[in-house]
């Protein structure tokens, strides 16, 4: 094998190795730390002028009985530009480094980014029980001597054999198998545990949407994690036969066919991740939404460094639009001063300063639009009192873009 060709066959395993998610069938727990208070919406702070010293204490009890495998998840947001190398040590383990997106251009750091990396760890660095510790650093190396990440979360993930551990169990009812799929779905599952009651379903699904995940990766298991809590994914629900409405008339197209499983979650927070629903497709007589993915993503997206902008591609028929979204996190939104679409200002501002914001506007008024290439630009924040302030960061991979037709009668 070529030494380029067995380049390119480590990268792909490492990673998928990387930057895995559970799967179907898989038994797990997941301790999950945050910081719910303090500056920057509450955030820990890695590296530069602010950051933290120390180690984090974890007060959960650790169960490692029947554990087969480990790995970390990191709410990690870029915040200051061409900070690198970033890394966690957990309890006495050595430095364990985060790997960059490889979805995002290099180098990475030159890219506003809010990802959710998770990382596979050493089993052995973990200790059976409470008092479990990790600290965080980044490379003391920046241009402008400020390396800062922000850190919203820090999970771990233990799986654990399911011959072995008593675990909950069940199976999706509705949808069945090649089922198909309107604009408006009602889904159930069948959900037991030996240890005690269901305290909790969660519904995820593999298919084409918006990217909130931050890695650019529009067909995946859609969900992801801030400040522990999971965002952006089906629903959950709580009683039996835990129903959830899934109302898809914003979901873009699909061009392969779409999985849908449910978390399991017993009192004991034990989870159980199902056998997955699959060949669902969509069928919604009279609407379609386009997806329109944006590329040209300016380095440095922070509005106070002037204006910004992206291209997106429009393929569908304009004549039958009747609305669009605009889609993205952002970070400190409260600086923003407008977006832009083809020179026409279609948005103002919405959102906080200096905290995470997921955005997920409404245009009605679609005539900014044109077939082909549309150019989407942020104004630059002003001064304000004479001072340059922060302004928006617009995180990878972008504003995305929906748009939403119907036939016309």
């Amino acid at each position: 094998m070529k030494k380029s060709r067995l380049f390119m066959v480590i990268l792909m395993v490492l990673t998928v190795e990387a930057f895995s998610q559970p799967g179907p069938g898989d038994v797990f727990r997941e301790y999950m730390w945050c910081k719910e208070n303090g500056d920057a919406g509450g955030s820990l702070r890695v590296g530069g002028r602010e950051g933290y010293e120390g180690s984090i204490v974890l007060e959960h009890d650790f169960d490692l009985k029947h554990a087969t495998k480990a790995e970390v998840v990191i709410e990690k947001i870029l915040c200051h530009d061409r900070t690198t190398g970033l890394a966690i040590q957990i309890n006495e383990s050595d430095w364990i480094y985060i790997p960059e997106p490889p979805t995002i251009p290099v180098p990475q750091s030159a890219y506003q980014h809010h990802f959710y990396p998770t990382v596979r760890i050493p089993l052995s660095c973990l200790k059976q029980g409470k008092d479990n510790t990790f600290r965080m650093k980044v490379d003391e190396k920046h241009p402008w001597k400020w390396p800062q990440n922000l850190i919203y979360g820090v999970h771990f993930r233990i799986y654990y054999d399911p011959e072995q551990k008593l675990h909950p169990a069940g199976r999706i009812i509705n949808p069945k198998p090649d089922e198909a799929i309107g604009q408006s779905l009602t889904l159930t599952v069948d959900a037991n545990s030996p240890n005690d009651e269901v305290k909790q379903v969660d519904y995820i699904g593999l298919y084409e949407d918006v990217n909130f995940e931050g890695d650019g990766i529009y067909r995946q298991w859609h969900y992801h994690f801030y400040h522990a809590r999971i965002m952006h994914y089906i629903g959950s629900a709580t009683n039996a036969p835990y129903e959830v409405a899934w109302d898809t008339s914003w979901v873009p197209d699909q061009k392969q066919s779409m999985q849908i499983a449910a978390r399991i979650i017993d009192s004991t927070n034990l989870i159980y991740m199902t056998e997955a629903v699959d060949n669902l497709r969509f069928e919604r007589p009279g609407c379609s939404v386009e997806l329109c993915k944006p590329y040209d993503i300016p380095q440095r997206w922070v509005t106070r460094g002037g204006e910004k902008e992206e291209r997106f591609d429009i393929t569908g028929n304009l004549r039958k639009a009747v609305a669009a979204q605009l889609v993205w996190a952002s970070w400190s939104p409260g600086y923003m001063n407008g977006i832009y679409i083809n020179g026409t200002k279609v948005f103002d501002s919405e959102g906080p300063r200096y905290q995470y914001y997921a955005h997920r506007v409404t245009i009605e008024d679609v005539s900014c639009f044109k077939p082909g290439v549309n150019v989407l630009k942020t104004g630059k924040t002003p001064k304000i009192n004479g001072k340059t302030v922060h302004g928006m960061e617009v995180n990878w991979p972008g504003i995305m873009v929906l748009i939403q037709y119907r036939d016309l009668q």
